[in-house]
Formats: C-alpha cells, structure tokens, sequence
C-alpha cells in the first residue's frame, strides 16, 4: 500500500480516527495501542500499512499550518461580535 495523507479527527475509547486528506468521505481507525508516536487531533500525518502494522509520519508543517489557519477563523469569528 502506499502512503496516504490522512488527519487525525479524535481519539475515542483507545482508538485514533483519521480522515481521509482533503475530502474526509474516508476513514482508518487505529488502535492507540499500535502507534508509536505521540499524536493529537488535527495533525495531519501520511499512512503506510506495512505487512499489516501501520506506519505513521507526522507531518508538523502541514499540522502547523493548518493550525494557523484555523486560529485565525477562530479569531476573526470572535472579533465579528
């Protein structure tokens, strides 16, 4: 399989729910038990199954940018009151 984008929606009961990059129609959910790396909802990361485990790649640019811009929504929603 090959690497696809995905970003982290939430963690629920022990298990990451990642959607599908940009359309979020799709989904994977991992176990939290079976990713190395410490993640948090809305890093988006790349996905690769390997021999039936799962490598994750997080991808801090895209995840920081990301987060910027929402930020930015968030403040000029506040600032329209």
């Amino acid at each position: 399989m090959s690497s696809i984008k995905y970003t982290l929606d939430s963690i629920e009961d022990g298990y990451a729910i990642f959607l599908k990059y940009p359309d979020e129609e799709e989904h994977v959910i991992i176990a939290m038990s079976e990713i190395d790396k410490e993640i948090q909802e809305g890093d988006r990361v790349m996905i690769e199954e390997v021999a039936d485990t799962y490598h994750i790649e997080i991808l801090k640019e895209e995840t920081s940018e990301k987060k910027k811009e929402i930020k930015s929504l968030m403040d000029r929603l506040r600032n329209k009151k």
